[in-house]
């Protein structure tokens, strides 16, 4: 098993010694995807799902009801 390794800095402003975290950088790229991927493709889920639902219907209705015409 893997541990991962902390740097321990020495903080001048505080007079402690404090542990630098990498997960800064990875935070940034978590708040990319979420703005630059995940939002855009619910907006398009929003605005194509009525559509395909309405012609989902038409498709179904015209599969069971062309025999009668």
């Amino acid at each position: 098993m893997r541990v991962q390794r902390r740097l321990t800095t020495f903080d001048r402003r505080c007079g402690f010694a404090r542990r630098s975290d990498r997960r800064g950088a990875v935070a940034t790229l978590d708040y990319v995807l979420l703005i630059g991927v995940i939002l855009p493709v619910a907006a398009f889920c929003m605005w194509a799902g009525p559509r395909l639902i309405w012609l989902t219907y038409q498709m179904v209705y015209v599969l069971i009801g062309w025999p009668f015409m």
